[in-house]
């Protein structure tokens, strides 16, 4: 999909993600200013007081801007009273509309906002076909161009920035007909708008391509930065998961994608979008800038890649495959079988139940019983041959002293700066049975990583590799973001088949196991949890998501094989939901839809029937399963 005669490399000097500057308000986007945070109210726009309100409690926990659903003229309307009242309150924070349908809402709300998002799958064009020629797409697009004029004269009036905001889910028609519901298409679709704003002379632009899918947003927003730079205009990037759902997997979603952006150079604001209060996701934005900050060096670390690695799209290391670990077989979890030292942090509530670690590490012990239906990995010092489910974990010293006796599986726990040894590379090369663990000691694992996995791939060693890295953490929210932003930015990018999470600072086992799995669930690699798209949802939202979303957790949370989608309303609805295999769907007040995935199964059911609705639904297409 790119220019063969195009440079790649282009994309990684994070020099040149330096973006224009764009005047929201108050703030400063881009440039060398600091990442901004936002979130976005769910309250009815025409409730004035409801909307300041949140509003308020969304500033005062740390959000620099705030965004109210305008879906229709009156609502677009009424933002001049919210913006007034916050004014009279003293808060001065700017203020964003969020338009999907309504050109006539854009125009309204232009004139009292600081900034307008409009969402080019859905905001200018209706139509229902699905073959354009090309005369028709340029037709078509014409007609588009022509549509945003009267709102880029008002921008351009009110010094009103414009967000072209694509979400994979909304793709419009006419794009798809082209590109597909692909990363490619998100940027496409973007880009077409920047060059009808460009024509207009207008460049207070802000660019978001948004997915549930982190691959997705992952790789669609790694290409819009690749083609800005080969366009040599850069505009802000606004980041975020949508969809990503609520409590640690939410923002696990969350991080795996943000984070690892943030960490290449791309990004100059962000919204951590969760089904919760919006004021709930301040304190982890919050938390995952101040970490970014404070980890520049990572930046540098991308230099690794770019000589050898496609950073659009997504390919799997080729592995050969030693029992169950490396080749097509599902990323697997290594964990302590034991807790070593008291817990700071307690373990999870009951009830949260996740798989049992595929492979235990019992260190130096030397048990005389080994339940045979778990796996084990012991010191090579210390190993028991007579346990045919424990496998040995040497180190560097051991691989060499013992590399012509060893004749099965084992595990080799290696740093990659051990991997620059010639002796080592030439040990590993005569197993086929060996599994490697490399630790990560440095403030900055991923470059470590990334090095260790380009010296494999030039000495040609194909072993499944295990990501290592214990952490020095007190807080379950510092090791949720240092663990999976490290992960995340390996396996997103196809490397390691296998994590492991150490702690050294209390965090119970059981926690530790929750995020492990939760990382690899979060990058789509391996599903231990049923898995809920779910929106945040806004003042379109005509039902209590997060109260329905808990119930309906509650009814299906053991169906671990399922991904199940929540949308408030059908705006992004049938797109972001278009791997899930059911849908839950808002379609009028207090009124559900219920789908089986894209095809509609039930109709305006009401709310507080559709939970058990959607378990009938589940039983009569077969896929229900009783608990155990």
């Amino acid at each position: 999909m790119l220019n063969k005669n195009a440079d790649p490399s282009l994309y990684f000097s994070n020099s040149a993600f330096l973006a224009k500057e764009v005047n929201v308000g108050k703030l400063i986007l881009g440039g060398n200013h600091p990442l901004v945070i936002q979130s976005m109210t769910n309250t009815n726009t025409l409730d004035t007081p409801a909307t300041v309100e949140q509003a308020i409690r969304i500033i005062e926990a740390g959000g620099e801007l705030v965004r109210c659903t305008a879906q229709g003229e009156a609502e677009a309307e009424n933002l001049k009273e919210i913006k007034k009242e916050l004014l009279t309150r003293g808060y001065d924070t700017p203020l964003a509309a969020d338009i999907h349908f309504s050109s006539r809402a854009a125009e309204i709300a232009a004139q009292y906002v600081d900034k307008v998002r409009i969402n080019p799958g859905n905001y200018a064009e209706r139509n229902t076909k699905s073959n354009f020629s090309e005369q028709e797409y340029q037709t078509a697009l014409a007609k588009t161009a022509q549509k945003l004029k009267p709102l880029i004269s008002l921008c351009k009036k009110h010094k009103t920035a414009i967000r072209i905001g694509v979400n994979h889910g909304s793709l419009s028609n006419r794009i798809m007909s082209r590109y597909g519901n692909t990363p490619l298409g998100m940027v496409e679709s973007a880009m077409e708008f920047v060059r009808i704003f460009e024509a207009e002379d207008f460049d207070q632009i802000i660019i978001s391509l948004k997915s549930s899918n982190v691959l997705s947003m992952l790789h669609a927003n790694r290409l819009l930065a690749y083609r800005m730079v080969q366009n040599n205009r850069i505009y802000p990037i606004h980041l975020g998961v949508t969809e990503a759902g609520n409590g640690i997997e939410g923002r696990q979603k969350s991080i795996a994608g943000i984070a690892a952006l943030l960490g290449e150079g791309i990004g100059n604001t962000l919204r951590v979008s969760l089904t919760e209060a919006p004021e709930n996701e301040i304190p982890i934005a919050i938390q995952l800038r101040s970490f970014l900050i404070n980890n520049k060096e990572e930046k540098k670390s991308v230099e690794f890649v770019k000589k050898w690695t496609d950073p659009f799209t997504y390919s799997r290391r080729a592995s050969v495959q030693v029992n169950t670990i490396g080749a097509k077989n599902p990323p697997l979890v290594i964990a302590a079988a034991t807790q070593s030292f008291s817990c700071k942090v307690p373990r999870p509530k009951r009830g949260e139940t996740y798989p049992e670690a595929d492979f235990l590490y019992i260190g130096n012990e030397k048990p005389v019983f080994l339940p045979e239906e778990k796996n084990y990995i012991q010191d090579f010092g210390v190993w028991n041959q007579a346990f045919s489910n424990c496998f040995p974990l040497l180190n560097a010293n051991d691989l060499l002293q013992h590399q012509s006796s060893i004749e099965q599986m084992f595990f080799v726990r290696l740093t990659p700066v051990e991997l620059h040894s010639n002796k080592i590379i030439k040990a590993l090369a005569k197993f086929s049975l060996a599994v490697l663990v490399l630790t990560a000691n440095t403030e900055n694992p991923i470059a470590e990583w990334r090095n260790a996995f380009y010296i494999l791939d030039q000495n040609k060693l194909n072993l499944p590799v295990i990501l290592h890295r214990k952490f020095a953490v007190e807080q379950v929210e510092d090791l949720l973001i240092k663990a999976t932003h490290a992960f995340a930015s390996l396996l997103l990018d196809g490397f390691g088949d296998g994590i492991w999470i150490e702690d050294a600072g209390g965090i119970h086992l059981f926690t530790q196991r929750q995020m492990a799995f939760g990382v690899l669930q979060a990058c789509r690699l391996r599903l231990s949890q049923t898995d809920y798209i779910a929106c945040p949802s806004c003042g379109r939202t005509l039902f209590d998501i997060e109260e329905r979303l808990e119930e309906i957790r509650q009814k299906t949370k053991h169906l671990k094989h399922l991904k199940i989608a929540m949308m408030g309303c059908i705006v992004n609805g049938l797109g972001e939901m278009a791997d899930a295999d059911y849908g839950y769907v808002g379609s009028g007040v207090g009124k559900v839809n219920l789908y089986k995935g894209k095809v509609l199964k039930r109709k305006n059911i009401p709310e507080k029937e559709a939970a058990e609705a959607l378990v009938d639904l589940i039983k009569t297409e077969g896929d229900w399963k009783d608990p155990d």
